[in-house]
């Protein structure tokens, strides 16, 4: 993970960047309008914009794109979630205890429909992640 205190090149940084964006992963229900499209455009229109007189230097741009990176890298590697687990009440409540996996089979149903080709995949599925704890 980059440090917030270590100097990095421009171009470094923005490699970075684009190596946790290419981790992120795909929305199957949205897969052209989603979060990893949205970084991508975010962080080539930032890192083509010019500075002007006036803005920031560049050494603090740099320094604030280190710590979004550093964010970016914590999501990616899942650390809230591991920091902060959701516990089994939340997952299943008790006034309906189905109520997540009956959104998850539903979510997976109607984006087998529009991804055909994501129904051979291995392994857990986008939502499955997003919503069931590892047993």
């Amino acid at each position: 993970m980059a440090s917030a205190t270590a100097p990095q090149s421009v171009p470094s940084l923005y490699r970075s960047f684009l190596r946790v964006i290419n981790k992120w992963p795909a929305d199957p229900i949205r897969p052209t309008r989603n979060m990893k499209t949205a970084l991508r455009s975010q962080v080539t229109e930032t890192f083509r914009s010019p500075l002007t007189a006036g803005q920031d230097t560049l050494a603090s741009r740099i320094k604030d794109a280190q710590v979004q990176l550093e964010a970016l890298q914590k999501i990616t590697h899942n650390e809230f979630k591991q920091k902060y687990p959701l516990s089994p009440k939340l997952l299943t409540p008790a006034s309906n205890p189905n109520y997540y996996s009956k959104l998850v089979d539903m979510l997976e149903k109607e984006t087998a429909k529009k991804n055909f080709e994501a129904i051979g995949k291995k392994g857990p599925t986008f939502f499955q992640k997003l919503f069931r704890t590892a047993k």
